[in-house]
């Protein structure tokens, strides 16, 4: 083994071993959160948990059972600092946290954990990393693979569109038949996808009530509070990006009626090209919906489908209305998704042309982009542009370089645009 692959090997232990702690914390979270379970079945979770992490630092490193209790209540909760061992600590991560007061994995430490386990698997399928995760324990039924495979056919970007634009849906239609959010059925969904619907999650519910992010419509996490001799609501999405540009709110906590949201601060859309693209919060301030006859998309197949196929779909959108008249269309999810998006002439016939192939990501960790660019050697459908939403913009300088090394380019989503716009218009396509 060179010392390239060695230091590989040493980095994707460090990967795992912290991928194995955040599915540690995640199972506390359920011990804490889960009603179905009693006092003995919670302890049980929580030392299960506590195995994991032991199994996570190896020999010679003990995880007290204590030490986890202290990581799950007051100012230490989901800390990871020094509960593993050195060589597993990047620092990094000190500011991350894996569990929120409320039992949660917060909007950043579950990026971590989807990304990770992604670097993980490609490594594991490409034979440059063994590890002690098996392929079981990773191959979560929600996972992007099993959500992917699950819509595949000919109608799969209907299906796919349709898990995008309504995370949230209707148990069944309303006897009045009035309503802006479709049933279930209507989505007319394969049936491994209808799995993906669940019951609002018990992070978002209030005495009965939910309410929906305005940039993707999910249920946003609620939390009760006491400050200043009385109590204090907040809600706000778990995707940060979302909660960074509006999404977050206070109410005062109601008894039997709905509560009232106020913004925590003016929601701003800008102008020009982020402005078309623009898919984060806007100024419309959420209503609350009742728990009772809504089911959502689980957690993890709202964050790996719905959150990056928002700006997805606006990419498509915006360029097919740019395109409009050019004798050029843009074209979604190409081949059954090999690649993302292109560029197509209007010619069904041997002289249509295609460009500007390109493959979407959304990454929080760029370290575990690149990670997977490595494994991937590039792109696997062959794109030749890595397209990032406009707020990954400084993920671009570092992107970029990898990219170069497999005969690809990294950009924003707006530069995607400007290039492919420039590209026909001066006859380069």
């Amino acid at each position: 083994m060179d010392s390239e692959q060695a230091d590989n090997s040493e980095q994707f232990r460090q990967t795992e071993a912290l991928l194995s702690a955040a599915m540690a914390f995640a199972v506390c979270g359920d011990a804490l959160t889960r009603d179905d379970l009693s006092g003995p079945g919670r302890l049980e979770r929580l030392m299960e948990a506590q195995g994991a992490l032991m199994a996570a630092a190896g020999p010679g490193h003990r995880v007290r059972f204590t030490g986890l209790l202290e990581r799950l209540t007051g100012a230490e909760t989901g800390s990871m600092a020094g509960l593993m061992p050195e060589w597993a600590d990047p620092g990094s991560l000190d500011g991350l946290r894996f569990l929120d007061v409320d039992g949660v994995t917060p909007g950043e430490a579950f990026d971590f954990r989807l990304e990770a386990e992604r670097v993980i698997r490609a490594a594991k399928k490409v034979g440059r990393f063994a590890g002690r995760v098996t392929f079981t324990a990773l191959e979560d039924e929600h996972s992007q693979e099993s959500v992917f495979s699950a819509i595949k056919g000919p109608y799969y970007e209907r299906h796919r569109t349709n898990l995008i634009e309504h995370p949230v849906v209707l148990d069944q239609e309303p006897a009045d038949g009035i309503t802006d959010r479709p049933a279930l059925a209507d989505l007319d969904l394969p049936t491994r996808a209808i799995d993906f619907y669940r019951p609002v999650p018990q992070h978002a519910r209030y005495r009965g009530w939910w309410f929906p992010c305005p940039a993707c419509k999910w249920p946003m996490k609620v939390s009760v509070y006491h400050s200043e001799g009385r109590d204090q609501g907040s809600a706000w999405c778990l995707y940060p990006w979302h909660e960074q540009t509006g999404a977050t709110y206070r109410f005062e906590p109601t008894q039997g009626e709905p509560p009232v949201l106020n913004p925590v601060f003016p929601c701003g859309v800008p102008h020009g090209r982020q402005g078309e693209l623009w898919t984060g919060c806007v100024p419309e301030v959420p209503q609350a919906q009742p728990v009772d006859g809504h089911k959502a998309l689980v957690r993890s197949v709202w964050r790996s489908t719905c959150v990056p196929g928002l700006p997805e779909l606006r990419l498509h959108r915006v360029l097919n209305r740019h395109l409009q008249g050019t004798g050029w269309r843009a074209e979604l999810w190409v081949d059954g998704d090999r690649i993302d998006l292109h560029v197509a002439n209007d010619d069904d016939g041997q002289q249509r042309k295609a460009a500007f192939p390109a493959d979407f990501k959304d990454y929080t960790f760029v370290s575990h982009l690149v990670d997977k660019l490595h494994m991937d050697s590039g792109d696997k459908g062959d794109a030749k542009w890595l397209v990032v939403p406009d707020h990954r913009d400084a993920q671009v300088a570092t992107l970029d370089p990898v990219c170069r090394g497999y005969g690809m380019r990294a950009i924003t989503a707006s530069g995607y645009v400007d290039e492919v716009l420039a590209a026909i218009r001066e006859g380069r396509a």
